[in-house]
């Protein structure tokens, strides 16, 4: 009995530890910005070499596999541009063209992933440079209301 119940138990639990196992990394704002880190200062670096263009386009998809949500559509539109300059002809004037577009076309992702990285991780991504001290969560303590308790040996009167 117990033999059949643990049989047909075991494929669950393997498929379980499979799922688990291939979770990818947690797409937070805190690794995000870790990985960010490591990605500096090279990340706010200009290209001007196909080698530089594919280092970008590696350090960008390793930040893509850990944004949060809230960026994630807006840096797959950078990254993916980043992609198409990799593989542009720089003699073909089409392509350099088609290049141009996709860059106008990125350019609210390019603002939405700027302004959520600084106010997220304190780095100006367009630099690389750190800007100011990151969020921190702050505790509000409520101030200690007062009253004016009169001292029990005194009487108030109040005027008519």
């Amino acid at each position: 009995m117990c033999t059949r119940r643990f049989l047909r138990q075991t494929p669950w639990v393997v498929l379980a530890a499979v799922l688990i196992s291939c979770g990818g990394p947690q797409r937070t704002g805190t690794n995000f910005c870790r990985q960010l880190a490591k990605e500096l200062p090279a990340i706010g670096q200009p290209m001007a070499t196909t080698q530089e263009v594919a280092a970008m386009v590696g350090r960008y998809e390793r930040l893509l596999e850990v944004a949060p949500l809230t960026i994630e559509k807006d840096l797959a539109v950078l990254t993916d541009l980043l992609q198409q300059a990799e593989k542009v002809n720089p003699n073909d004037t089409a392509q350099l063209q088609a290049l141009a577009d996709a860059s106008y076309a990125a350019n609210q992702s390019s603002l939405t992933v700027r302004d959520w990285v600084k106010s997220t991780c304190a780095v100006d991504i367009t630099t690389g440079v750190n800007v100011e001290p990151p969020r921190v969560a702050t505790t509000t303590i409520p101030a200690t209301p007062t009253t004016d308790v009169p001292n029990p040996g005194t009487t108030t009167t109040v005027a008519p």
